[in-house]
């Protein structure tokens, strides 16, 4: 486990709710990937989507300033090696202690989506993509 604080259980997200939310958001944002490749995750992490270019992405800097831009509130994060999703508000949800970990945040509306990896420390990451730029066709 790691030193960060996860948002409180009060905002956790379970049970079949849970599966709804991360059912679109991987149709939503990896269609491509499974087009080509049979599967969401591509080397068992969905962020390969845009690290290996399935998908464009903004990425590094230009990833994080357009993650500040956003303003919805609350979003959802979901964290990819706990398999953990919580919605809350945006100040609980953005703290400082996730740049090294595999995070996804996204508003209900999978407008746009930030992720975060644990191989940000290396220049892989973080990366942004918005409903506006995906070249995908969206599966119900």
């Amino acid at each position: 486990m790691s030193d960060c604080d996860y948002p409180p259980d009060d905002f956790r997200v379970l049970g079949q709710s849970f599966r709804q939310v991360m059912k679109r958001m991987t149709r939503h944002f990896f269609a491509v990937v499974h087009e080509q490749t049979g599967s969401y995750a591509y080397k068992g992490r969905l962020w390969h989507a845009y690290s290996y270019r399935f998908q464009p992405a903004l990425d590094r800097a230009a990833a994080e300033n357009a993650f500040a831009q956003q303003c919805d509130s609350p979003i959802y994060v979901w964290h990819e090696d706990f398999d953990m999703l919580w919605y809350c508000p945006r100040d609980i949800a953005v703290q400082d202690c996730f740049p090294s970990f595999d995070f996804y945040f996204f508003p209900a509306s999978l407008k746009w989506l930030y992720v975060t990896t644990h191989e940000s420390g290396h220049g892989i990451g973080p990366y942004f993509v918005s409903h506006d730029a995906l070249d995908c066709h969206v599966h119900p």
